[in-house]
């Protein structure tokens, strides 16, 4: 895909890894629809940042976890910037808990904004395309899926879904949509865990001895936007973590 005056929307791309994406898109002159909840300031930084790259750059505010929300968002997105022709469904919640001790409502709130939204929001995005027109979804998953461990329950069980979907969605939308997924590591340290020291815990769990960065994840994003002949791929990028 020539990446140029196309229309990206990616979820929570105020703040993080969502933030790196949003303004590498708009280097390369992809005009951006940049979806925050909470993050209005940060979303308002990306959204000047852009902008000063000479691309559109549209904010919407919309909750995800929150399903009726869905279709009515796309539709501003939609109404907005016309034809979106990238969807990144970045936006997720860190649950912590065993299968034990997560709580009904934890599970609700994991589930609806980590799968059922980017599977809302996939369906969306292939129904307003036309059909003389191609699009790529890119899902961020997380390398976590491919190590069985019991903490963080209904964070792994969303994330491990996810690759499924990515996979299941691959077939069901080809040949005219693209569905891929990057699987990161360990990349920047979690809200109110910035005391951790990250080059000792690349140390200790990274094969590589170094953490990655939401940089590393920006240039599979766009490797993955310029090929043509890749789908119902999952993309592993931590290090070598997960072989352990």
């Amino acid at each position: 895909m020539n990446l140029k005056n196309k229309t990206a929307l990616i979820t929570g791309s105020g703040i993080r890894l969502g933030k790196a994406i949003a303004l590498a898109l708009a280097d390369r002159g992809v005009n951006l629809a940049i979806h925050y909840n909470s993050s209005k300031k940060q979303a308002e930084e990306v959204q000047n940042l852009a902008k000063q790259k000479g691309v559109k750059a549209e904010l919407f505010q919309a909750d995800l976890s929150d399903l009726t929300a869905i279709e009515p968002f796309f539709d501003q997105v939609h109404t907005d910037l016309g034809q979106v022709d990238i969807l990144i469904n970045n936006a997720s919640v860190y649950t912590s808990g065993s299968g034990m001790n997560t709580n009904a409502s934890t599970l609700n709130a994991t589930f609806s904004l980590n799968l059922f939204a980017p599977i809302l929001l996939t369906r969306k995005f292939a129904l307003q395309l036309p059909e003389d027109k191609n699009g790529k979804v890119i899902n961020i998953s997380d390398a976590k899926t491919f190590v069985t461990k019991k903490d963080h329950f209904a964070y792994r069980l969303t994330k491990y879904a996810l690759n499924q979907m990515t996979r299941m969605f691959a077939l069901e939308l080809a040949p005219r949509i693209t569905v891929n997924a990057i699987a990161p590591g360990i990349m920047l340290p979690l809200a109110g865990f910035e005391h951790i020291d990250m080059d000792e815990l690349a140390e200790q769990r990274i094969p590589l001895k170094m953490t990655g960065s939401p940089e590393i994840v920006v240039e599979n994003v766009i490797h993955i936007l310029r090929q043509d002949f890749m789908t119902g791929s999952i993309i592993t990028v931590d290090g070598g973590e997960s072989l352990l």
